[in-house]
């Protein structure tokens, strides 16, 4: 029995891969869960003999349709080990294969003392997937989650072995930092952790007005740092955070729709609105508003001060947890998600028109949006060089990188300019517009998102690559047919605005794409490939 063959014996073929938000689902020919290097060696050279596509797959929670593929699938989830911990003076490069979840990754952090540096909004993902499209967290000073990767190891479509890192085939490694699943397959990857710390945070409620007018002031306030917008009751929630070594609150911050009948009760209401009563969505808003956060503003434009407030009102804004608790975020239920990146500093005009629009289409009837919209920043600019770590402490602020390279595909402004001191010049602000599907019931979005997409894209901004951007037919390649009859929920693609957008670096990108899969095996999805001008 050749190597080939006995490969293809371990391939599943009646398993279905569907997303976290069961928006999209696929039954591959063959679906593989390799236990080494070697059979992912072997699988790829099975592609490109038996002329056959193959993607990777993790915990699905992209919301796009980017990873269905029907040929073969392969789920990284038995290569999760813990290759080697190394301590440096001020952090610790950890080895690990790259199928590892976050959250396996998270605890045996926690046995040897140290910490993620950032997180996105979960840590289902995998190492190799929470990179492969520019996942990023909330923070002034922290990057894309990818600055904290040392190296990557590839096996590339020609089923090679490849080691790179920013000194080492720096072109590869810049594309595969970013790279959609479509450059090779990550076995490997060195991370570059912190020594552990946990977060303090002040979650504050804030009024729509005052957060305009204090914005030049809150978001370089502190480390991390995130926004919840909630436009029917022109009120948002304003969440701070600190490192610290005081420990976890005995009482965590309450939640409505943490218990199981709150979240119920919010998933009903959202399916009454949508499937009978459109109109009732800003009530639901404000009703849900209420009950989870109260009111009344309790805006305090200095975290560092203490609160002058009785102990019950503390407890309700100030709240001490684990790093992981504290950065990672209830997603509640199924939902489509639009999120879209620009300069921080076009913020104030970016979120007005929005809630101009929001409140008209609901005056009118045209379209309702869901909450709360997630308002987030990330500084994705890089200093020349790597600075002196060995002074830190558990509590300093700020990253210790992993590397000093750019991804190609990284959508984030380019032109902004690094400074030790960071204003809000060099800030890069996260906008993501959530619907949900309340009991799988698909809502409307395709007017919500393409309003919302005209109004990032006048303010130079750019889509997260793994959400339901929209686009229009007429940002599709000449040669490329449009379907005659899209479904509200189809992403249409946006390949003129992609190649206008990247230039030089998408060109890049696909070079080192074609040299290193020549036979085009992890063009799994072309179609997805061909509108959004990958290929």
């Amino acid at each position: 029995m050749t190597a080939f063959s006995t490969i293809l014996s371990t391939g599943i073929s009646n398993h279905t891969f569907s997303n976290w938000a069961n928006i999209y689902e696929i039954k591959p020919e063959l679906y593989f869960q390799p236990n080494n290097v070697d059979e992912v060696i072997d699988i790829v050279k099975e592609c490109n003999a038996s002329h056959k596509t193959v993607t990777v797959v993790g915990s699905g929670h992209s919301p796009s349709d980017m990873c269905i593929s029907k040929d073969y699938l392969i789920n990284l989830d038995k290569m999760n080990k813990v290759l080697s911990f190394t301590e440096h003076p001020g952090y610790a490069d950890v080895e690990v294969e790259a199928g590892v979840r976050i959250f396996q990754l998270n605890e045996y952090l926690n046995e040897k003392g140290y910490n993620m540096q950032n997180l996105g909004s979960i840590s289902e993902q995998s190492a190799a997937g929470i990179i492969s499209t520019g996942t990023h967290g909330s923070s002034s000073l922290h990057s894309l989650v990818s600055s904290q990767y040392v190296n990557l190891t590839i096996v590339n479509g020609k089923g090679e072995v490849i080691f790179c890192d920013e000194n080492t085939n720096k072109d590869l490694f810049k594309a595969a930092l970013l790279s959609l699943g479509k450059i090779g397959i990550i076995v490997k990857a060195t991370i570059r952790t912190i020594p552990k710390y946990n977060i303090r945070s002040y979650q504050e409620v804030i009024n729509f007005d005052t957060l305009l007018e204090n914005w030049d002031n809150i978001w370089c306030s502190s480390e991390f740092i995130r926004c919840w917008w909630y436009p029917y009751s022109r009120k948002c929630v304003l969440w701070r955070g600190v490192k610290t070594n005081d420990s976890v609150s005995a009482t965590p911050r309450k939640s409505w729709w943490g218990t199981g009948f709150g979240r119920f009760s919010y998933e009903l209401m959202l399916y009454v609105s949508v499937k009978m009563f459109p109109s009732l969505t800003p009530y639901i808003e404000k009703f849900v508003f209420k009950h989870q956060f109260g009111v009344v503003e309790n805006f305090n434009s200095d975290v560092t001060k203490k609160q002058k407030a009785t102990a019950e009102e503390s407890s309700a804004i100030s709240c001490v947890q684990t790093s992981i608790d504290g950065l990672n975020m209830d997603c509640l239920f199924s939902q489509f998600v639009d999120e879209w990146n620009c300069p921080l500093v076009n913020g104030p005009e970016v979120l007005k028109t929005l809630d101009y629009t929001i409140t008209k289409a609901a005056e009118n009837g045209d379209f309702y949006v869901h909450v709360p919209m997630e308002v987030r920043c990330s500084n994705t600019t890089i200093p020349s060089e790597h600075p002196d770590y060995s002074k830190r402490t558990s509590t300093s602020a700020g990253p210790v990188f992993g590397n000093l390279v750019r991804p190609y595909l990284d959508p984030t402004t380019t032109t902004l300019e690094y400074s030790e001191k960071v204003t809000n010049n060099q800030l890069t602000l996260y906008i993501n517009a959530t619907i949900y599907r309340p009991f799988g019931y698909n809502t409307p979005i395709r007017n919500w998102f393409s309003v919302f997409e005209k109004v990032l894209i006048a303010a130079q901004g750019k889509p997260h690559w793994a959400k339901n951007f929209i686009g229009e037919i007429s940002m599709l390649p000449e040669s490329f047919k449009p379907n005659k009859n899209y479904k509200d929920y189809d992403m249409i693609g946006m390949a003129s605005l992609f190649n206008e957008w990247f230039g030089s670096k998408l060109s890049d990108w696909k070079a080192i794409r074609t040299e290193q899969d020549p036979n085009g095996i992890f063009l799994a999805n072309r179609d997805w490939c061909e509108r959004n001008g990958l290929i």
